[in-house]
């Protein structure tokens, strides 16, 4: 099977950054075990607000038996935090996995037998919502990014199963406001690019980095994908002349790139929810960046007073053209409040609550 040829050749190849688990915090969920499916990002968040553990196909019946977590939060994962879990989650094509995935499905059923609550969280809906769907429908608890997918849920999942909204949240350990430091007036992207899907996406980060070249702004990428061979395929950037291409940087640093960059660019993926949002603009929003972004519904609903939306070339060239020699008092004043606004309402502590009381723990 070729999935697992490549999880095999992955292990050996990719230096995985290490989480830190089991460690309690203060605050309200600082002694709250969640043994979690996650990728990375997920996982360091959380490991900033309450003791996790990383369940791996290996491990997990002896975390959930010897460490007795309060709950167990599975993700929407594509690789996880080790990539143990690739083509473990995920819908896959008969080439990458000839059988369905098995572990998953024990796992969730060692937890239901150890009494342990059970939740799926799909941060990725509505696009990859067929892609998880045989997974979610397995577990106690099923959250989605997705308000409009809440109902296509409620069709597949059991009846006796809750199915509520979560949105995307950001973790204040490491993305915070103290007062403004933009020490390059350049534009900055941290992210992955898309050849092959989500072409309105794609199309909105080319207007911006056509945007960058005709303003004569320089543009620093962080290649989320950059230490994989995939970058040089399906997650190649355009080459540009004021794009300059720079190795990822661990999670946390990002905080750094959003303050010290005059613009920080967003693009979300889905643009017709009133609930999906990247994690990265609210993290832009948390750190006072000043952030550009794409239209869509929930930035409508929930941050456009915070960040500016561009709709058409004529905008992003004359905003551009503008922010290259810094920001105004206006851009200050709207940067300072999107940090707080993302800060009363949008938190690790936030979600966990509603997660927390759903499940009643």
């Amino acid at each position: 099977m070729v999935g697992r040829v490549i999880r095999k050749l992955g292990s050996l190849v990719y230096d995985y950054p290490k989480v830190a688990e089991d460690v309690e915090h203060a605050g309200r969920f600082g002694r709250l075990k969640i043994a979690l499916v996650s990728d990375y990002f997920t996982a360091d968040c959380l490991s900033a607000e309450c003791r996790i553990r990383v369940l791996t196909p290996s491990n997990y019946e002896n975390v959930i038996h010897e460490w007795k977590p309060d709950l167990i939060f599975v993700e929407s994962a594509f690789h996880g935090v080790d990539g143990s879990w690739r083509y473990e989650l995920a819908k896959q094509s008969r080439l990458m996995r000839l059988s369905r995935p098995v572990t998953i499905f024990r796992l969730v059923d060692f937890a239901r037998n150890a009494g342990i609550p059970t939740v799926f969280w799909n941060k990725d809906d509505g696009p990859f919502f067929e892609a998880f769907i045989d997974v979610a429908k397995r577990f106690d608890y099923v959250f989605t990014t997705d308000k409009d997918c809440v109902e296509r849920y409620r069709r597949q999942v059991p009846a006796h199963v809750p199915v509520n909204t979560l949105v995307m949240p950001y973790q204040p350990a490491s993305h915070s406001f103290s007062d403004f430091n933009f020490t390059r007036n350049e534009a900055c992207f941290t992210g992955s690019y898309y050849r092959c899907i989500l072409n309105e996406r794609r199309r909105f980060l080319d207007m911006m980095f056509d945007t960058c070249e005709h303003s004569q702004m320089r543009l620093n990428v962080y290649d989320r994908h950059h230490d994989r061979l995939s970058r040089h395929f399906e997650f190649r950037f355009p080459k540009k002349g004021h794009l300059h291409l720079h190795g990822k940087v661990p999670h946390r640093e990002t905080a750094q790139v959003y303050k010290s960059h005059v613009v920080s660019i967003n693009v979300n993926s889905v643009t017709a929810s009133e609930t999906m949002f990247s994690r990265r603009l609210v993290e832009i929003l948390a750190c006072g960046g000043i952030a550009v972004t794409n239209p869509s519904r929930a930035v409508d609903k929930y941050f456009r007073d915070f960040c500016h939306v561009v709709n058409t070339p004529e905008e992003a060239r004359e905003l551009f053209a503008r922010l290259r020699h810094g920001p105004s008092h206006a851009d200050l004043e709207r940067a300072k409040a999107g940090a707080s606004y993302v800060r009363q309402n949008h938190t690790w502590a936030h979600r966990l609550e509603e997660v927390c009381g759903v499940v009643g723990i």
